[in-house]
């Protein structure tokens, strides 16, 4: 597979998923969580609370790794991608205001949770204001494919989000 054959099958793949298991480390401390994440290009979007272990390792050490992958019943059909890269938070207004709209168009449902009248009562309000946009931008992202061959996989390295 050519370099632009499987950048773009990194990409559609990303499409198919909708959460990665986003790993760090802290002071010799392994953590990993499921997040949901949105696309923007090669990077990948998502909430978080700042309080969160996630969130708090990532501020001490922002290096970190993730798949994404489906639930597969044999050996010979597994995909996925493995990534390695930075997380960051996402500041300042035009930032943020792209990688909202980049989540919010691929989770509609979000919007709900931040402009329905009555939210604060719920309390949710309260709960969207404590939390963070945060990106993971991969260096390096691997991608796996069982069908091929028991361990297969091909590699894409990225920077400044293009790949090289």
């Amino acid at each position: 597979m050519t370099n632009q054959d499987l950048e773009k099958t990194v990409l559609q793949f990303m499409d198919s998923y909708t959460t990665m298991s986003l790993a760090c480390c802290s002071e010799g401390q392994p953590w990993v969580a499921a997040v949901y994440y949105a696309r923007d290009g090669f990077d990948l979007i998502f909430f978080s609370s700042p309080q969160s272990r996630h969130a708090t390792f990532l501020a001490e050490n922002p290096r970190a790794a993730a798949t994404i992958h489906g639930d597969y019943k044999g050996w010979k059909e597994i995909k996925g991608l493995q990534l390695e890269g930075l997380v960051e938070p996402i500041t300042g207004v035009t930032a943020k205001t792209r990688a909202l709209t980049t989540y919010l168009l691929r989770y509609p449902f979000v919007k709900d949770f931040i402009s329905r009248p009555g939210l604060i009562a719920d309390g949710l309000a309260g709960k969207m204001a404590k939390i963070a946009l945060y990106v993971f931008r991969p260096d390096y992202v691997f991608f796996v494919d069982n069908e091929v061959g028991f361990g297969k996989r091909q590699k894409l390295e990225i920077r400044n989000g293009n790949v090289i």
